[in-house]
């Protein structure tokens, strides 16, 4: 009988970065949503995110040394088929060396979103660990199981290895899913009928085949337990209600939205680390709060994920919903800022009009930033926004080229976007702008439009965010490249090629980021070739990086400078 699960936030590169370069971790979204719907079902549920004491686990390199088995694909694999290895087992018990395994009924591993073989190797091999050694039932997800799913010709050997010895590893939403799985086992239903549940992935033969998704639901994040301090950034003491309390506010909106932190050395990374170091006057720890809720793009670009042919349809929140949620989550959480991660906010123009209205009505006092779509938003649409607590928008852009947009059927109209830049601008909401280099039949025409378009509106942009492209196979240019006049070159890398490269980033301290992604390349048809496509793309993300206002390298040196004092 299964009455409880601990989740397991698995360690990435990123975890051995905190506290000293990345100064704060990212509080996973996915854990607070899996804890809200089970909690809901009378489930017990505790959080563990294994990265908050990663760094200290592992501060010197003979420590770290002993994480290089991660890299090792034949250790791992061999020991996710039962080979017994004293060193996995080892580095796991240490891992979870303050985990009571044997108080809970079961366990959900993550393996993030980092497209880390760290995080995805240690989440396959906490899982075979806690099955064969103390016969837990263990389910395994994270937006790196879709990652692996993608490219499942890439990396069948880890898949076969992994799906003949682990039954429970869910690809898309894993709320309901193990919810259903845990209602089956406790029934006692024939495990025949619950690996037919939706989301699962198998092995059919020598083929890796995943059950249809479950739809998301919109779930009230719950992280009762998880220690909340390591998510938290010292911020300028806005709650005294006087007017140093509106000004700190201000400041805060400059920390927390204007200036990126993402990155090591970014200027929020480091305002925080002075804050939190140097013992800044009036500042204290506050939480921003991830919450979504919307999921599913109505759009269908031709180079993204989300123009699958098995993704759903749009999922959203109703707006009175959403609200009560955010009003529960600014109680709990004694905050008010806050981090949508939606596909795009006015997704709606009914559900963005209700909801600014809603927020003002009740007097809410909320700062937040979502991703924006251009397409239905007008000066007074915005004007409600930035009422109801609207900060910054990140718009995907992509290319100033009519050609490209046309090309990859982004729907975007350029004259209307310049217009609601300028009125973002006017009314104070903060623009980030993505930008993604190296789309197929992108010349220098096509980039010399880019460029010029975010030329004609840099007092309107904050920052850009520079993409290169990398093809994914489940989008529609990599489910018919011939479309758009392009040949995959589906052999670049391997598997082999990906753990060797990672090692040498882990071995430097470096983080892999997106480059695990660029696994396909691809050749224009009767055009260039992919060697030329990437020269020219590391020129103009050269030319683009150059673009970025001063402001933000000029903060990251001063404090720098002042942290550097001693």
């Amino acid at each position: 009988m299964i009455r409880n699960i601990c989740f397991l936030q698995a360690p990435s590169e990123s975890g051995l970065q905190y506290p000293d370069n990345m100064t704060v971790l990212p509080l996973s979204l996915a854990l607070g949503v899996l804890a809200g719907y089970l909690r809901n079902k009378g489930i017990e549920v505790d959080l563990i995110d294994l990265n908050a004491g990663f760094s200290d686990k592992f501060s010197n390199d003979e420590d770290k040394k002993k994480l290089e088995i991660c890299f090792d694909k034949e250790a791992v694999l061999s020991y996710l088929k039962g080979e017994d290895n004293q060193c996995i087992d080892s580095l796991i018990e240490y891992m979870l060396s303050e985990v009571d395994i044997d108080s809970y009924d079961s366990f959900g591993i993550s393996i993030g979103a980092d497209f880390s073989f760290v995080q995805i190797h240690c989440g396959f091999l906490i899982a075979k660990f806690l099955k064969s050694k103390y016969s837990k039932t263990v389910f395994i997800g994270g937006n790196n199981v879709s990652y692996l799913y993608i490219f499942r010709d890439v990396f069948l050997e880890l898949w076969t290895a992994a799906l003949q010895n682990l039954t429970f590893i869910i690809k898309g939403p894993g709320e309901e899913v193990i919810w259903d799985i845990i209602k089956g086992l406790n029934d006692g239903e024939d495990m025949d009928a619950l690996v037919n549940i939706g989301g699962l992935v198998r092995l059919i033969g020598n083929e890796v085949v995943a059950n249809a998704e479950y739809r998301p639901q919109v779930v009230r994040p719950d992280w009762e337990g998880l220690d909340i301090k390591y998510y938290k950034k010292y911020m300028c003491d806005d709650t005294t209600g006087d007017k140093k309390s509106e000004r700190a506010a201000s400041d805060n909106k400059v920390y927390v939205y204007k200036w990126p932190d993402t990155f090591i050395d970014s200027p929020g990374q480091l305002v925080n680390k002075y804050n939190k170091t140097k013992k800044a006057k009036d500042v204290l720890p506050r939480l921003i709060v991830p919450y979504i809720f919307n999921y599913n793009c109505p759009y269908n670009c031709a180079f993204c994920t989300q123009s699958d042919y098995d993704r759903g349809s749009v999922v959203g929140g109703q707006a009175e919903h959403v609200i009560e949620d955010i009003k529960a989550l600014i109680e709990k959480y004694q905050t008010n800022y806050f981090y949508f991660l939606n596909n795009a906010f006015n997704y709606s123009a009914k559900f963005a009009d209700t909801f600014c209205q809603e927020v003002r009505a009740q007097g809410i006092k909320l700062y937040w930033s979502d991703c924006g779509r251009f397409n239905n938003l007008t000066y007074e649409r915005l004007k409600q926004m930035r009422e109801a607590g609207c900060v910054k928008l990140t718009f995907g852009f992509e290319t100033g080229s009519e050609k490209i947009l046309k090309l990859i059927d982004k729907r975007l109209d350029l004259a209307h976007a310049e217009e609601v830049l300028k009125w973002c601008h006017e009314l104070g909401i903060w623009c980030d702008i993505e930008v993604i280099v190296g789309l197929p039949h992108e010349f220098e025409e096509d980039f010399a439009a880019t460029k010029s378009f975010l030329e004609r509106n840099q007092k309107y942009i904050n920052y850009i965010w520079i993409n290169e492209y990398f093809v994914v196979p489940n989008s529609l240019i990599g489910r018919f490249p011939e479309r758009y006049g392009i040949e995959l070159i589906r052999d670049r890398t391997t598997y082999n090629d990906l753990l060797k490269n990672n090692l040498e980033y882990f071995q430097s301290g470096r983080i892999p980021s997106t480059q695990n992604a660029k696994i396909y390349g691809y050749n224009e048809i009767n055009g260039r070739d992919y060697s030329q496509i990437v020269e020219e793309n590391n020129r103009r993300i050269e030319t683009l990086n150059k673009m970025q206002k001063m402001e933000f390298y000029e903060v990251s040196q001063f404090y720098k400078l002042f942290l550097n004092k001693k």
